[in-house]
């Protein structure tokens, strides 16, 4: 039974390749970063003007600062007033999504049309590197939507060079660049085509169509368009300044580390990695041709996504093109599709297995783990606020949202705190240094991240015998003669420096280290009412937190205190 020239099968074939590519990109909203483009967008909102100089730190507070990505900041306020983070997997969803009938245009281009069952979810693999919700959403969807046209061009043999035409390249160029800096990969596209147009031209004179000045007019256009930005020519300077910084970023950001075989999530880019340049190479054995376009942007990009994560969204979209550009030139469009099913079968298998288990076991934003804290910060910010705070980097853009002004953050994801991500993560090394970072900073409160790392420690037993435990290791960074610990939950905790007047502290009731506790009530060293007490505290000060259920568990032991001490 046909259909519009099509089978109903094929149609089925078609949508349920169509849901398995948008389940792919169906990732829950984790991006801690979205927190600070959140506070940028408001201050813009707010302000009707935007933010020039930093805002939300203590540390760079007046540094000037270029907002690259403001436009992207406005629409992601606008949508979270609006629909909250239900608005946000909306959003990204959206722009993911509108990808989709792009490559299937450029499928149809090459005459795959019956293979776009299988194609599409490999496409959703190939976006799965940038499936939650970030500025570079938008690259993606730009990126897409020129290599359709320029693909196009190349194989229809006409790039319009017309005003209009060129005048469509720089506005296009102009939007992308005030949303984020990936329009860079734009000219790199257009450059390379234009590049590979004249190469194709000289190397296989009469096989190559002749390409005239109209890629060179583009590219012109594009770069035009880009300096209608508000920061003009200093948006390059953005640039520059990521590459610079790009070998701390590598060390210390998981999405500027290079990709490798122990994470699941990189096995698609590695498979289109070898795939594409093994279907290149088959097609220049078979033909003695090869559109010289195609092997210098995927050499390029290879490169840059060999080193840094975050760019193998843009190779492996080039890659899943170029491949199926080679594959039709290569096989028929039947023998192509039989194949195709296994492929279908290898991709849902993926999904089913690595991919959504994952989606799944994410039950928080990255940046959200310190709400609870916010919560405690906001309450007493009477007497708390003002002081230097430390925070984790990731978490800095949701404690910018959440307490500004009250409170001004230590760093969060912007470019700006770059500079930090060394001599933090040497403060880190051991206590001495930390304490002498803190020290030399001046900070009056730290939020840390719990990591549940124990440490061996030494305590007398009920008897008088020293006894050996395992003890959290941030007893020997925060001393309690110098930091008082106010707050904890699962995720987080929170000292404040001593010399000033402080909130309730937790002097038996610390985070981890209930064995410490227990031993010191069954030696008579604490009180079962002070613990009881300090019980209390932390219902009242963490109400609402995530928690691991450790207090819970102390307080039915100490319920059966002192008989509890003879088991």
């Amino acid at each position: 039974m046909k259909e519009g020239g099509q089978t109903l099968s094929g149609k089925l074939w078609l949508a349920a390749g169509a849901v398995l590519a948008l389940g792919a990109l169906a990732m829950p909203v984790l991006n801690p970063d979205l927190y600070w483009h959140l506070s940028a967008g408001r201050f813009i909102a707010e302000n009707l003007r935007l933010p020039a100089a930093d805002f939300l730190s203590w540390t760079e507070a007046g540094a000037p600062w270029t907002d690259f990505e403001w436009l992207a900041q406005v629409l992601y306020y606008g949508v979270y007033s609006l629909d909250g983070k239900t608005g946000f997997f909306l959003l990204k969803l959206a722009l993911l999504g509108a990808t989709l009938p792009v490559f299937y245009s450029i499928l149809k281009l090459n005459g795959l049309r019956g293979a776009a069952f299988f194609a599409l979810p490999l496409w959703g693999l190939a976006l799965l590197a940038n499936s939650d919700l970030r500025p570079e959403n938008f690259s993606v969807l730009f990126f897409s939507l020129l290599l359709w046209r320029l693909e196009k061009a190349r194989l229809e043999g006409a790039c319009p060079s017309g005003p209009g035409a060129l005048a469509g390249v720089a506005l296009s160029f102009a939007l992308w660049a005030n949303l984020h800096a990936g329009f860079a990969y734009g000219l790199l596209l257009l450059g390379f085509y234009a590049l590979g147009g004249y190469a194709d031209n000289r190397l296989w004179p009469g096989r190559a169509q002749a390409p005239g000045r109209a890629p060179l007019l583009s590219l012109a256009a594009a770069f035009a368009g880009t300096m209608l930005n508000p920061w003009g020519v200093k948006i390059y300077a953005v640039l520059v300044s990521h590459a610079s910084d790009s070998g701390a970023l590598a060390r210390y950001l998981a999405e500027w580390a290079p990709p490798t075989l122990t994470n699941p999530w990189h096995w698609p880019f590695m498979a289109l990695l070898l795939a594409s340049f093994s279907f290149l190479l088959l097609r220049f054995l078979r033909e003695r041709h090869l559109p010289l376009a195609h092997l210098l942007v995927l050499g390029t990009l290879a490169f840059e996504a060999s080193r840094h994560s975050r760019h193998m969204v843009f190779f492996s979209m080039a890659a899943a093109v170029y491949a199926f550009a080679a594959a039709a030139r290569l096989w028929e469009p039947r023998l192509l599709e039989r194949r195709g099913r296994w492929l279908f079968g290898l991709t849902a298998i993926y999904l089913v297995l690595l991919v959504w288990p994952r989606y799944l076991a994410f039950k928080v934003n990255l940046g959200e783990e310190a709400a609870g804290a916010a919560a405690y910060l906001k309450k007493n910010s009477a007497q708390l606020g003002g002081r230097r705070l430390y925070n984790p980097w990731t978490w800095g853009g949701y404690l910018g949202w959440a307490l500004n002004p009250e409170y001004k953050v230590f760093t969060d994801g912007r470019y700006l705190f770059h500079k930090y991500l060394v001599p933090v993560s040497a403060a880190m090394e051991d206590q001495y240094t930390w304490g002498r970072f803190a020290d030399a900073r001046g900070l009056e409160l730290v939020l840390f991240r719990r990591d549940y790392a124990m440490l061996p420690f030494e305590q007398p037993g009920p008897d008088g015998v020293k006894t050996t435990l395992a003890r959290p290791a941030y007893l020997l960074f925060m001393p309690r003669e110098k930091w008082a610990l106010v707050y904890w939950d699962a995720f987080s905790l929170l000292f404040a420096r001593r010399g000033k007047p402080l909130p309730p502290e937790f002097k038996l009731l610390r985070a981890g280290d209930f064995e410490s506790l227990k031993l010191a009530l069954c030696s008579g060293a604490a009180g079962p009412g002070a613990a009881a007490a300090e019980l209390d505290l932390y219902s009242k000060a963490a109400a609402g937190a995530r928690s691991t259920g450790e207090a819970d568990a102390f307080r039915a032991w100490l319920g059966s205190f002192p008989a509890a001490c003879r088991r």
